[in-house]
C-alpha cells in the first residue's frame, strides 16, 4: 500500500477501501487511480457534480518533469547536503515550488493504522480530531466536519461508504530535515534573535511556538479543492505513507497583475462554475509525491491535491527572506 510496485493504484482498494464499482482514471504520468464514489439514498454518486469533474481536469494536466520552468526537481541522492540549501533558496526566491526525491524517511512498508501512527509518530489513537467528510461536503459546504477520535478515523479507512480526512493534527516534534532546517528564517532569525532585542509584551498564542508542524491523514479518494495557504508563509510537506497528486496552478499571463491573480485564485476556488475561463487562462502541472518525497511551495501558490489511496503526510509552515518581498 505504501510503495506501489506499479502504476495501478486501484489494486487492493476496490471492494475493500472503496466501492467495488468505483470509476477509475489514468493520469498523464501513467498512474491509474480510483475516482471517488459516495452514494446517496437513490444510489447516485454525489461526487459526480463537483469532485469528479475537477479530478478529471487535474488528471489531464501534464506531469511535472525535471525540465519544468516552474518546479525545481531535486534528488537527495545526487546532491551534497551543503548544496541543497542554496539551490532550494534560489528556487523559492523565483517563486518556484521545489520537490526533493528521497530526502524524507524511507518507506516503512506497513499498513496505515492507528497503531502505526502511535508507534512511529507518537500520535495517540485516542486523540480527538476534526474529521472532514465528503458526503457532508456534498450536502453543505459550510458544515463538513465532525469530532471523532483518531482510532475511529483509521478504522474507517476500510469503510467503503466513507471518504474522510483530518487536516489539523498538531505535530510539534516534526521539522524539516537537517539539510533544510535553516530555511526556516522565521525561527532561525525571528524567534531566535528578534525576541531577545524586542521582548514579547503582548499576549501571544502558544501555537506560535508549538504548532510549526502538523500531520495530514486522508482516506482513498479525497480531493482537496484548489486553494492557497494563508498568512504569507511557505508550506512544506513530506509523504510518509501513500501517494498524493499535488497540482500547482499558474496564470498563463499577467503573473504580476494582482487583480488578475485575485480573479485567478477565486475562479479556481469555484471550478465547476468557471471551467471555460480556467482552461483558457490557467496552466497546471501534477507533482506525484511518493513516500520519502518532500515538496516545498512558496506563499500564494494555488494548488489542489488528490489522494488516491489512504495516505499520511507530515509538514509545516515557515518564513523565508527570499519570499518576504516578492510574494505575488
Amino acid at each position: 500500500m505504501t510503495t506501489p510496485s506499479d502504476y495501478d493504484l486501484t489494486i487492493g482498494l476496490l471492494g475493500k477501501h472503496v466501492p467495488l464499482d468505483s470509476p477509475t482514471i489514468m493520469w498523464e504520468d501513467g498512474y491509474v487511480s480510483i475516482l471517488p464514489a459516495i452514494y446517496d439514498d437513490k444510489k447516485k454518486n454525489i461526487c459526480d457534480n463537483v469532485d469528479i469533474p475537477i479530478i478529471k481536469y487535474l488528471a489531464h494536466c501534464p506531469a511535472s518533469a525535471p525540465d519544468s520552468q516552474y518546479v525545481t526537481h531535486l534528488s537527495h541522492n545526487d546532491l551534497p547536503e551543503d548544496n541543497i540549501h542554496d539551490i532550494v533558496s534560489e528556487s523559492l526566491s523565483q517563486h518556484k515550488s521545489v520537490v526533493i526525491r528521497g530526502i524524507g524517511h524511507p518507506p516503512m512498508g506497513e499498513e496505515l493504522t492507528a497503531e502505526f501512527l502511535d508507534r512511529y509518530y507518537s500520535i495517540s489513537p485516542d486523540r480527538i480530531v476534526w474529521v472532514h467528510d465528503v458526503k457532508a461536503r456534498g450536502v453543505n459546504h459550510g458544515q463538513v466536519t465532525t469530532a471523532s477520535i483518531l482510532k475511529a478515523f483509521c478504522e474507517d479507512i476500510k469503510n467503503t461508504e466513507k471518504i474522510q480526512c483530518v487536516t489539523d493534527i498538531p505535530l510539534a516534534q516534526t521539522a524539516l530535515p537537517d539539510a533544510l532546517r535553516n530555511l526556516d528564517h522565521g525561527i532561525a532569525h525571528g524567534w531566535n534573535e528578534t525576541t531577545y532585542d524586542v521582548p514579547i509584551t503582548s499576549n501571544v498564542h502558544p501555537e506560535n511556538f508549538t504548532a510549526k508542524g502538523w500531520a495530514l491523514l486522508h482516506h482513498a479518494g479525497y480531493l482537496t479543492y484548489p486553494h492557497h495557504d494563508a498568512e504569507g508563509s511557505l508550506t512544506w510537506v513530506r509523504m510518509e505513507v501513500g501517494v498524493k497528486f499535488w497540482v500547482v496552478f499558474r496564470p498563463k499571463d499577467r503573473q504580476n497583475d494582482r487583480k488578475h491573480l485575485q480573479d485567478f485564485a477565486l475562479k479556481l476556488g469555484n471550478f465547476t462554475e468557471n471551467q471555460a475561463w480556467i482552461r483558457a487562462n490557467c496552466d497546471a502541472e501534477v507533482i506525484t509525491l511518493l513516500p520519502g518525497d518532500i515538496l516545498i511551495i512558496p506563499p500564494g501558490q494555488v494548488h489542489a491535491v488528490y489522494t488516491p489511496i489512504a495516505s499520511f503526510a507530515t509538514g509545516g509552515h515557515f518564513y523565508h527572506y527570499g519570499k518576504l518581498l516578492n510574494k505575488p
